[in-house]
């Protein structure tokens, strides 16, 4: 975001005031989250990147529920254990979601198989590399060429991590991968393809094409109204089934419409304006903007999504956000359609309501 902005405005004062702060935060995960991948001799190869967090008590914030699931186990070893894999998946953003359970067997998909510790997730690391290479390249602004070798070293280790731990060849996707049993998930989830967002890849023309063809042949693209979090259809969780959430949505779409090439553009574009369009259809029928979207291809309405430890939130920051920039990038496709160009009006919406949130 920091790049992004400056490369938007120019204001370098401000990414340099900033950049101390952007370190510490990168630092964080290298100082307390960090692995490394050895290899059969033992020697570290290069870093990798987990949720962990270590909890001694049930959340705080779900205590009777986390309480519970652990109630089964023996001793409080186990109990810690537990309550740590469940706040690790807290902290992934995605709590909660089948891609932290067990994949196989009685306990496939069950919130008590929770493993979060176990796996290695393709876009944490995804966002790791993307995060080394912006660190060098404002250091390279700021001069100071010393930090620019350490985070170039970094982002060259993260891509080799993504090539030789997520890279699926067969598949010609990434996935997370299972650092207990030593191979990928080989499951859906819309985070496989966060590597080709975050350019976190030898660039050439054959990746992106494969993920593309990754998607067709998982039949998610037949989801007109938005990619599904996961197939797991079976799940009461809500970062899976058809649950669509904005931010995923998003890192998708960029990642196609950054290729350069002309065909992965048009897909970018088609997913833009099917979500613009089933958002506001929604926005129209029940004035909220949602967290997350039901993109059931069983219904022509999208609707707001389900499932979790929660009544779905409206509002919403990323969910506008997400809308302010396709309408940016995309907003002109909809011009030459009267059925739909009234989308433009959803724009005038959402500044508003931003203005007013700040001004309160």
């Amino acid at each position: 975001m920091a790049y992004e902005y400056y490369m938007s405005t120019g204001d370098l004062e401000f990414v340099m005031d900033i950049l101390p702060t952007l370190e510490k935060e990168y630092e964080f995960w290298v100082k307390h989250r960090q692995g490394w991948f050895k290899d059969k001799e033992g020697v570290a190869q290069f870093p990798y990147y987990q949720y962990k967090a270590k909890l001694k008590v049930p959340r705080p914030e779900s205590y009777r529920e986390d309480f519970e699931l652990a109630e089964h186990l023996e001793t409080q070893e186990q109990k810690i254990r537990m309550w740590s894999e469940v706040a690790s998946a807290a902290e992934t953003g995605w709590d909660f979601s089948t891609r932290w359970f067990s994949q196989t067997g009685d306990e496939k998909h069950r919130m008590d198989s929770i493993r979060t510790w176990s796996i290695i997730p393709v876009d944490l690391n995804a966002f790791m590399c993307a995060n080394a290479r912006i660190l060098a390249s404002l250091y390279e602004i700021a001069g100071d060429f010393q930090k620019v070798k350490i985070f170039e070293k970094r982002y060259a280790w993260a891509k080799r991590e993504m090539r030789e731990l997520h890279w699926n060849e067969t598949d010609g996707i990434w996935y997370d991968y299972d650092v207990e049993r030593k191979t990928h998930s080989h499951q859906y989830y819309v985070s496989n393809a966060v590597p080709l967002y975050a350019k976190c890849y030898d660039e050439d023309d054959v990746a992106p094409h494969r993920v593309h063809q990754y998607l067709e042949r998982e039949g998610v693209l037949k989801y007109k109204k938005g990619l599904p979090t996961s197939l797991a259809m079976g799940s009461s969780q809500q970062w899976d089934k058809e649950n669509a959430w904005p931010p995923m949505i998003h890192m998708v779409i960029e990642g196609f419409r950054t290729t350069g090439d002309l065909k992965l553009m048009k897909v970018a574009e088609t997913m833009a304006t099917s979500w613009l369009t089933g958002t506001y259809q929604s926005f129209i029928r029940t004035h909220a903007m949602f967290e997350k979207y039901n993109v059931t291809p069983h219904t022509e309405e999208t609707s707001g999504g389900g499932g979790g430890e929660y009544e779905v939130q409206t509002g919403f920051g990323w969910t506008n956000g997400v809308i302010l920039d396709l309408l940016d990038k995309y907003g002109d496709q909809f011009a030459s359609n009267p059925a739909i160009s009234t989308i433009k009006s959803l724009q005038n919406t959402l500044v508003l309501v931003v203005v007013l949130y700040i001004l309160s």
